[in-house]
């Protein structure tokens, strides 16, 4: 039986410069929201001036260091309000910073990885830097009550490489508390319905994230097939201008509120984002929610969201392969419907938010108790 009091401090700034930063706004404002769905888990969001102060002060360092070209040697470790965190009264830390270096003796469940070395290679990183970075998350996975990674694929490959440590890695998905999935008579017509194959890229970082490689498949593809597809674009690029191609049934918008994203995606029949680097991918649930079928890079994390293919189209993002999955979509009205309902499928078999919600009570529980027992002196 869960314990209704399970209090969880989560070590975030209260304020952050970059107020949209993901990260940031999932620990902050998301985590919190599981106590909508499963009401045995209360938090605690730092409220201290010190967190706030050290975590944006790190930052403009960062920031401040990389533009001026200055190469300098940051700490790896987060700090803790120890005060803070005994006079929340809770029981463990929730943490997706650095690990934090002054928590001695307090339960932290840190929420990080080590993401796929091929990605990381691809997208420029040296083994030397890889290296460092295994050495420092080596030290953080060490000392955690428990490491939570995104996927099981993560796991595994974590476990194999820390097999001293194996028991700490656990897998639960993101949590997404606002995502509904289509109703089933909306599911139905849009699987039936006839006509062009309805595409749609989101993503403010464009390049990143695989805007080129699709402008370049399409442009592969046979005129009478390139009338078939229609692209629907909203990306403010941020990193960097796209030209755009002279495609016929193209739409190019800045940005649009989520919840018209969403609207785009129910009306939409695939979602197009073969990112050369992806550390998960929110967007990929959200539109399998909408019974969209997602085209996603292959790198571990990606495989799994879409179930190595059964939920989804897996492609190496070059042209050639992408425009190939293009014109299959366009021509296999069987494909398209057996690939929209396993999307949709799978994110109510795993990454619904109550689900998702179950998972990380019964990891903080897990937690909260072992703790428990060892302040009572007792053996596991």
């Amino acid at each position: 039986m869960m314990s209704p009091d399970t209090k969880i401090y989560i070590q975030t700034p209260k304020w952050f410069l970059r107020p949209t930063n993901t990260d940031w706004r999932y620990t902050r404002f998301t985590i919190p929201r599981i106590q909508e769905f499963e009401r045995n888990c209360v938090f605690y969001a730092a409220r201290s001036n010190w967190t706030a102060f050290h975590v944006n002060a790190r930052y403009a360092r960062h920031v401040l260091c990389r533009k001026l070209k200055i190469s300098f040697e940051q700490d790896p470790h987060s700090v803790l309000d120890r005060k803070e965190f005994a006079q929340s009264g809770s029981q463990l830390v929730f943490c997706h910073d650095d690990f934090p270096g002054n928590a001695g003796g307090i339960a932290v469940v840190w929420q990080n990885s080590i993401l796929d070395r091929a990605m990381t290679l691809a997208w420029g990183a040296s083994k030397e830097q890889l290296d460092i970075e295994y050495e420092v998350k080596k030290s953080g996975f060490l000392k955690a009550a428990v490491v939570q990674v995104s996927t099981e694929a993560e796991r595994e490959r974590l476990c194999a490489w820390f097999p001293e440590v194996a028991e700490k890695f656990v897998a639960v998905p993101f949590f997404l508390p606002d995502v509904t999935p289509i109703d089933l008579d909306r599911m139905n017509e849009k699987i039936e319905r006839s006509g062009p194959l309805r595409c749609l890229f989101v993503g403010h970082e464009a390049k990143r994230k695989g805007l080129g490689r699709i402008y370049a498949a399409i442009e592969r593809l046979p005129t009478s097939v390139q009338r078939q597809v229609h692209l629907t674009v909203i990306s403010g690029q941020t990193d960097g201008t796209i030209a755009t191609p002279l495609l016929p049934n193209l739409q190019v918008m800045d940005a649009v509120p989520h919840d018209q994203v969403l609207q785009l995606m129910r009306q939409s029949d695939v979602f197009l984002m073969p990112s050369y680097f992806e550390s998960y991918g929110l967007v990929y649930l959200e539109a399998m929610a909408q019974g969209t079928i997602p085209v996603v890079p292959d790198w571990e994390v990606q495989r799994e969201i879409v179930d190595g293919g059964r939920a989804g189209i897996v492609t190496s993002g070059e042209a050639i392969d992408l425009a190939a999955s293009l014109e299959r979509l366009c021509d296999d009205a069987e494909l398209r419907t057996g690939l929209a309902i396993s999307a949709r499928q799978r994110f109510e078999q795993f990454f619904a938010p109550s689900i998702v919600a179950r998972k990380y009570t019964t990891l903080f529980h897990r937690v909260a108790h072992q703790r428990g027992e060892r302040e009572l002196g007792v053996t596991l």
